[in-house]
């Protein structure tokens, strides 16, 4: 996405108008950093931003912090890096706009863009994402029901008068991004190639925040790619040596899930509830009790628009009003 844009407003003169921003999660590859490091330095563009925000991110790694926190002011002597000196670098002590630690890394991007929307007018977001990557992805943009389109493209959404995001290579697959980057010779991260040789197939390769679950599975390659990073990650995050250990397999609930025989599928799920820290057992109770609540008085545990055009398609649908013990095992598979 970046290389597009960037070649575009380089033929057409408008370099002038372009901005791009990184957003640091401190404990990713240093081959991701070091391909920031040289568009940051090789890219001629005069608006350039490296977030090191101490934003709250996902961690599947742990049943204790099920969220964590990079660049946290008061964490400084177990981060996994020192913290970049450029000029261009935004952290918590010069942030140009009021931050809260703590905030989630999908508002704090939402933030940043409103702030510079504010600071330099009308503003268009432009986002890599490309639907090949998930279902719920490819939902987004072959939805019936999508609103707020700038002039009925799909691939966009206005969020306010001076904001709007495009997704230009939502169509993209994986294949057209290796082609794109051998026939116009652009750089990229390193780190594939290390996957490359690793034995990881194309659609295997997947730069994620480490601890993010969708991370978990390749967690363990950090050991062997970046050891030195490594032994900072363990220290920094609880659980992070038990998921590069089992990321990957049934024991992090990854992909399916099977119980001991002993055990019915409700007297599994009861078990692991009770292993669970305080914490987090009262979530899971909520979301039990609201599931149970409206799979017993709706007949759904889900958008009634689904149940109902199930039913416009014809397929008959019967409420038994009874609770299944489908619904605990569904709660622990997600």
């Amino acid at each position: 996405m970046l290389n597009l844009v960037y070649d575009y407003a380089k033929e057409n003169d408008l370099l002038h108008k372009l901005a791009f921003y990184y957003e640091d999660y401190e404990a990713n590859y240093k081959y991701t950093h070091e391909y920031a490091e040289r568009a940051f330095a090789e890219l001629d563009v005069k608006r350039k931003y490296w977030l090191c925000l101490p934003i709250s991110a996902a961690c599947s790694v742990s049943m204790y912090e099920p969220r964590w926190t990079p660049w946290h002011p008061d964490e400084k002597d177990i981060w996994v890096r020192p913290m970049p000196d450029y000029d261009y670098v935004v952290n918590y002590d010069n942030c140009p706009y009021p931050f809260v630690v703590g905030t989630k890394g999908f508002d704090a991007r939402i933030q940043f863009a409103e702030w510079f929307g504010k600071e330099y007018g009308k503003t268009a977001v432009l986002i890599g994402i490309r639907s090949d990557e998930s279902l719920t992805r490819r939902a987004i943009f072959t939805s019936q029901h999508r609103k707020m389109m700038h002039k009925k493209l799909r691939y966009s959404k206005v969020l306010d008068d001076t904001l709007c995001n495009f997704y230009p290579i939502y169509d993209w697959k994986t294949s057209d991004i290796w082609v794109a980057n051998a026939k116009l010779s652009w750089d990229y991260n390193k780190i594939y190639d290390l996957y490359y040789q690793a034995g990881l197939t194309v659609d295997q390769m997947r730069v994620a925040s480490p601890f993010h679950q969708s991370g978990q599975d390749n967690l363990k390659l950090y050991r062997v790619i970046d050891p030195n990073s490594w032994g900072k990650m363990v220290s920094r995050v609880n659980g992070c040596n038990f998921g590069g250990i089992y990321g990957g397999t049934t024991a992090m609930g990854w992909r399916k899930m099977t119980k001991p025989d002993h055990f019915t599928w409700e007297q599994y799920a009861k078990f692991l509830l009770d292993t669970l820290p305080e914490k987090t057992k009262k979530k899971f109770i909520y979301h039990l009790d609201r599931f149970q609540k409206l799979w017993s008085e709706k007949g759904y545990g889900r958008n009634p628009r689904v149940i109902k055009q199930m039913i416009d398609e014809g397929i008959e649908i019967e409420n038994t009003h009874e609770i299944r013990i489908f619904v605990l095992k569904m709660i622990f598979m997600r």
